[in-house]
Parts: C-alpha cells; sequence; structure tokens
C-alpha cells in the first residue's frame, strides 16, 4: 500500500463534505444503504427457508479507470507492462485506494459499507481478456488475505447473486459497469429500483444491497477515493 495519513485525512474530508447539508439529496439515499445493525456488516446467514437473513449486504463496484476512457492512458498490467484490457495509472490509483475505502485502517468503515468477507470480480473473456475487475479488488484482497471469486463472468450474473446471497458475511464485487444493471434486476425486489443504467463516466460509485424481510434495500454510497470523484448518486 502507499496511502500515508494525509490521504486519508483528504478521503475523511471529502467524506465530510458529502455529507454535509449542501448534499442532503445525495445523502438521504446512502444513509437508506446502511444495515439494520448501523455498522454496515450485516451476518449474511441464510433462512430455514434458504433466503438470506436480514441483514445480509452485497456491494458492487465497477472496475477502475481503463484506456479511453476520462484520458489518454494507457493500460499496463500491475507489473506496468503494456496492456489494453487493464487499468490505467488512475484506475490503479484507484484500486489502491479502495483498500482503505473497505478497509479503513483507523477507525469503523464508512456509513453503509464494511470490510468484506468474500469478494468477487468478474473472470476474464473468452480472448483472456478483461483483467481490470481483478485487478480494481487485488490491493483490498492482498490486505484482507481474502482470494478473489473468479468463478463468474459476464452473463453470469443472476448465478452469481446466488451465490453471494448465501455468503456468511459482506461481500464485494467487483464488475463491468454495462452487466452491474443486471446484477441488479438479479435481486427480485428492490426497493428503491435502481437505476437501468450504470454512466460510461462514472468509476466512483458503490451499490449496496442490503437484505430485508420482504427483498433487499438499495442505496448508494459514493467512494470519494481519487479527487475529482462526484458525491452525487446515478440517476436516470
Amino acid at each position: 500500500m502507499t496511502d500515508t495519513s494525509p490521504s486519508m485525512t483528504r478521503r475523511t474530508v471529502l467524506w465530510a463534505i458529502a455529507t454535509g447539508g449542501a448534499l442532503a439529496a445525495s445523502t438521504a439515499v446512502v444513509a437508506c444503504g446502511t444495515n439494520p445493525s448501523s455498522s454496515g456488516t450485516g451476518t449474511g446467514t441464510t433462512t430455514p427457508s434458504g433466503d438470506p437473513a436480514p441483514g445480509t449486504l452485497v456491494m458492487v463496484i465497477r472496475h477502475g479507470e481503463k484506456p479511453g476512457s476520462a484520458s489518454s492512458l494507457p493500460g499496463h498490467d500491475e507489473n506496468g507492462n503494456p496492456d489494453d484490457s487493464s487499468l490505467t495509472d488512475i484506475g490503479w490509483n484507484r484500486a489502491r485506494e479502495l483498500a482503505d475505502v473497505f478497509d479503513p485502517g483507523q477507525g469503523p468503515s464508512r456509513p453503509g459499507l464494511a470490510s468484506p468477507k468474500a469478494i468477487y470480480a468478474a473472470g476474464a473473456n473468452d480472448n483472456g481478456e478483461g483483467a481490470r475487475t481483478r485487478e480494481t479488488v487485488k490491493p483490498l484482497a492482498d490486505r484482507l488475505g481474502i482470494a478473489v471469486n473468479t468463478k463468474f463472468g459476464k452473463g453470469d450474473e443472476e448465478s452469481l447473486v446466488k451465490a453471494v446471497s448465501a455468503q456468511p458475511g459482506p461481500t464485494l464485487i467487483s464488475w463491468q459497469h454495462g452487466e452491474i444493471p443486471a446484477i441488479a434486476e438479479a435481486f427480485g425486489s428492490v426497493t428503491p429500483t435502481p437505476p437501468q443504467d450504470w454512466p460510461d463516466d462514472r468509476f466512483d460509485m458503490v451499490w449496496t444491497f442490503t437484505a430485508t424481510a420482504n427483498g433487499w434495500r438499495f442505496a448508494q454510497v459514493p467512494e470519494l477515493a481519487l479527487p475529482g470523484d462526484k458525491a452525487s448518486v446515478i440517476k436516470n
């Protein structure tokens, strides 16, 4: 990890700004994403019927920045080798910062989020490419000592949701943005209704799904991991 206390301070300030009165609408949506225990750490167990226990928390992020998005930076793997199917420098920076977003070194997790007990990322495509989803969660997975589950890929969203709903603890999913709405749809009864599309220019949002007695509660939590990240939620 390359983060230092100044970066933690910056992130704390950004979050404080985002939760200020000027962004009441955004924070109202964020607030509804906290689970009943208020700590965002649902047990993730299942009921005798096989349904997820109330409080089960699933968090979904888009992979970090890629070539051709927001800048002309090229992609490269973790060793610096050019790779158009990998993250850019900005994307790698986001990946490192997300380790602190989901697993703060000091203090509790941000409201609505929790340190994951399981991490899923989309597997490689048919050409063996598409490493960004896995690269985005690698720093966090390395810190937590968690093996990233890459069993599922694009088109497997229903099976993915079935698997994560049964996880014994908070779960994080890293996915391609075009298919994240399909993940939301696979949860079935979700309130409020999630957006139908994930904008091409947004890499900075967490969608959360918290199990209730009647389905799932949806909320959005801004990552605020990098300068320029938006505090406004996705709407369409």
